[in-house]
């Protein structure tokens, strides 16, 4: 069997699917004949499924709809209105015309409706069904709303319009972020962690995506559009990069292998605060059942994302080890800039791996490497101007922060000493906000 290939766990012996399988095969026969092709046989076989879960799903959702006078929702009573109404919904398979009567809270005079079944299914935007959003967000992800339409379709769903995935995606996406951190409270409550837990890093960073701002009418420039609007044209908007929030939390087993990763972001206006305080709340989620483990937070040196820090103090127990340090790659840029321009091409005596291998040795390399560096920016002559910039450069990035660059004995423990998945995760959320045209 090919790696990687999964079989599903399918009884033979179910009658009840044996039944259904050839019910399938009888269909595809009546409607098709059997002068197909095994292609068109599956893809055929594909619709008649899809017609089928299409009317589960259709009683599904006219088996929750109510006719009462009055319902309970959350403690408050709701009373029937008399005007006849009727929703659209869309689920994984196609759109469903669902008839039910709006209520309204009791004693409350022009008050907002709601409709009985919406929170029956838990609608996601009013008119997806949970699966259908759960799809659609997830794809999303990883394209535009054009793309997500024709993806479902290839695969044999049935979507809504390209309108309807633009409009809807967008409003869940507003939803959930207004509701991030109690959603990542409620996926705590509900998430077992492994039992080998044996360490726990953190970090956080920023990442440039480009955002689509209003701008201001007298000085915004004139659109380039060349045919004429058929409705009414959209405000006009500036393009601008801002740097947006980005923060992971990893959990590591004994032997340092990495088991999870839980990722953060949020938009270049958030408050740094917002951001730790999720990683730092998932930080303490660990600790409460992992008590004893040690926290690294591992970033670069940037003032603003002392926010983590500052976070974890504030959350974790007292006793905690935590461990700061700035991440080894960050420092290596540096180191690796002055072997650049101050060392014969090519590097023939292998500074950057001495480099290395010292600061993994041995806690105290960073004192013999700032040393090091003073010793060359003195000897180094007044008009070699790249030289001294890359020297003056790492002496500074290293001046205050040589305790957060002691990394040999995490390393010999096993423990994180990169932000790695903290610049995966900027990598990530690129992916999805860098997309040609996107803002």
């Amino acid at each position: 069997m090919p790696h990687g290939a999964k079989i599903p766990q399918v009884d033979p012996k179910d009658k009840a699917l044996q039944q259904l399988a050839q019910s399938v095969r009888e269909e595809v026969r009546k409607r098709h004949g059997v002068d197909l092709t095994f292609e068109q046989r599956r893809d055929a076989a594909a619709r008649v499924m899809a017609e089928v879960l299409w009317l589960d799903e259709e009683q599904d959702l006219q088996a929750l709809v109510t006719w009462d006078e009055e319902v309970e929702v959350e403690g408050q009573r709701y009373r029937q209105l008399e005007q006849p109404s009727s929703g659209v919904y869309y689920g994984r398979w196609g759109a469903h015309r669902v008839k039910e009567p709006p209520y309204r809270q009791v004693g409350v005079h022009n008050g907002p409706t709601i409709k009985p079944v919406e929170l029956r299914v838990g609608m996601i935007a009013r008119h997806m069904t949970p699966d259908l959003a759960r799809i659609v967000g997830e794809l999303s992800a990883h394209g535009s709303s054009r793309e997500v339409e024709m993806m479902m379709t290839t695969v044999g769903l049935v979507p809504p319009s390209r309108a309807f995935l633009e409009k809807r995606t967008k409003q869940m996406a507003g939803e959930l972020a207004n509701e991030v951190e109690s959603l990542e409270e409620a996926a705590r409550r509900a998430t077992p962690l492994p039992a080998e837990v044996g360490s726990v890093s953190c970090g956080m960073d920023r990442m440039a995506v480009r955002m689509a701002e209003p701008a201001d009418p007298e000085t915004a420039e004139p659109p380039s559009r060349t045919e004429p609007y058929q409705r009414t044209p959209p405000p006009p908007k500036d393009h601008n990069w801002r740097m947006a929030w980005a923060g992971s939390a990893t959990i590591y087993d004994v032997h340092g292998h990495a088991l999870h990763t839980w990722r953060y972001a949020a938009e270049a206006d958030a408050d740094a605060d917002e951001i730790a305080r999720r990683v730092s709340a998932d930080i303490s989620w660990v600790l409460r059942q992992h008590s004893d483990i040690p926290v690294q937070c591992i970033q670069d040196a940037a003032p603003e994302l002392r926010a983590l820090p500052e976070a974890l103090a504030k959350t974790v127990p007292a006793n905690t080890n935590v461990q700061e340090l700035v991440d080894f790659e960050h420092l290596m840029g540096y180191l690796e800039d002055v072997v650049d321009v101050c060392e014969q091409p090519g590097d023939p005596h292998n500074w950057k791996l001495w480099y290395r291998l010292e600061l993994l040795r041995d806690d105290g390399a960073i004192d013999r490497i700032w040393r090091r560096l003073r010793r060359l920016a003195k000897r180094l002559p007044r008009d070699a101007a790249a030289e001294r910039k890359a020297v003056a450069a790492a002496l500074s990035y290293i001046r205050n922060r040589k305790h957060k660059m002691r990394y040999a004995s995490s390393y010999a423990a096993g423990l994180a000493v990169g932000s790695g998945a903290t610049e995966s995760t900027c990598g990530l959320m690129q992916l999805r906000v860098k997309r040609r045209g996107q803002s």
